[in-house]
Formats: C-alpha cells, structure tokens, sequence
C-alpha cells in the first residue's frame, strides 16, 4: 500500500455515502467537520480555514490518519485506491511535536536512525535543508522553542513520510514562524512531493504561502422559517 504514496499521488475523500445528516464530530479534538467532499495533491500547502471547532482539524487529522470516520461512511482513496486510517497513519507525520507522544525522542538520535534506514541523506544535509541550530540538535523535540516544527518536519523527511498535518494554529503563529524560515521548511516537504494539511483561523497569513485554501465554515441560515421564535430575540 506504500507505493502509492512513492511518487505523486491524490487523496480523494468521499462523502457522499455519510450517514449522518450533517457531520462528524471527533469529541478527542474538540472539533466538528461538515462534511464535504475534498481533493489533495500531493506537492502542495493547503490552508484549512475555519473558526475553531468547525472542522479545519477534523480534515486534517482525518487526512494524516489521526482519526477515522470511516464508520459514518467517508470513504478515502489515494490514486482511487480505497486506504484506512492506519495506512495513511503510516505515510503521516504530524508539525507539532507538543501534540504527539514524542517522548524523550531526541533530535540528532532520532533523525540519524531515521536516515540509516531511509537513506535519504546525512545529518549535516538534513539540518542544513530545514535550518536546524547544530548546538540545539542534543535537546528533545519538545525542549525546542520556535524550531520545534521545523525539527518536526526534518524528523518526518527522513522518515519519508508524505503527509503532513498540524493542529489548529491562529494566524499569528504563522506570522511569528515567517522570520524563523517554517514556510522554507515547509517547502522542503512539498518539493519532495509531500501534501502539508494546516488548520487556520483566518486566510489572513496563510493565503500569502498556501498553494490552495479550503474555507470549511459551516454556512448558518437566519431567515425567520429557519429561526422560528428565536428570531424574536435577535431582530
């Protein structure tokens, strides 16, 4: 099943078979998904933007094999080929070390025994690919401060892993990440042929560095049929 994800690839997600009326809800990331159906290519950033609990999580983690809905009738292909949950697992790696069970994974250690198995470089090209500091690469990945993702992303290049999500960020922490080098970072993974999922508040930051924007709100109706006498609380 790897080998689809070997060179290019597109994941379709199908929701036309849900049986929920409206959504899936993941009460683990605190977040509801409106169902829609959605299409990625790998080699590209998307921006994912919702307010918070909207959806823009759910997406991304269900995309990176962190939580399934599969049970409610989403259907998921890679090249047209029906994948689960624990085979994109396999192909994902997550930006944000804070929300994963790192550990006391330690970032020279852990990329070092990434790459002897992958093969996909030395510990000096990695670091200089992704703007690693040398003296900060003895400390754990969740010791790191503002390289925390990037060391985060270099990890999951030499894994070889190809898709990557984060969890919901505002815009601002893409602001502050601009000066540190993240979108090059970033852009590392997707000339690579990588697929990068960031959930969003607002397109205010990410439409200036994301290839594509999905906007995932849910649409809310006030016309006074669907509002009822609660109208006579708002008008």
């Amino acid at each position: 099943m790897q080998e689809l994800f070997t060179h290019r690839f597109t994941i379709k997600i199908d929701t036309s078979a849900c049986t929920s009326m409206v959504a899936g809800t993941e009460p683990a990331l605190g977040d509801t998904w409106y169902y829609s159906d959605q299409v990625f290519e790998s080699g590209k950033i998307y921006g994912l933007v919702s307010e918070y609990g909207q959806g823009s999580v759910f997406l991304s983690y269900l995309c990176g094999g962190g939580t399934d809905a599969g049970n409610d009738g989403v259907k998921i292909t890679c090249n047209d080929v029906l994948v689960t949950c624990k085979e994109l697992g396999a192909v994902s790696h997550i930006l944000e070390p804070a929300k994963a069970d790192y550990g006391k994974l330690v970032v020279r250690k852990a990329i070092e025994k990434a790459l002897s198995e992958s093969g996909k470089g030395s510990f000096a090209q990695i670091m200089e690919k992704f703007m690693l500091t040398p003296e900060r690469s003895d400390r754990k990945f969740t010791a790191l401060s503002g390289e925390r993702w990037k060391a985060a992303a270099a990890y999951g290049f030499a894994l070889g892993r190809r898709i990557f999500y984060a969890p919901y960020m505002t815009s601002s922490f893409y602001y502050r990440m601009l000066p540190t080098g993240l979108i090059k970072a970033l852009r590392e993974l997707t000339e690579s042929g990588a697929v990068i999922l960031l959930p969003v508040g607002s397109d205010s930051v990410v439409k200036h560095f994301a290839d594509e924007i999905r906007y995932l709100d849910r649409k809310f109706v006030f016309d006074k049929e669907r509002l009822g006498a609660s109208s006579d609380y708002i008008h």
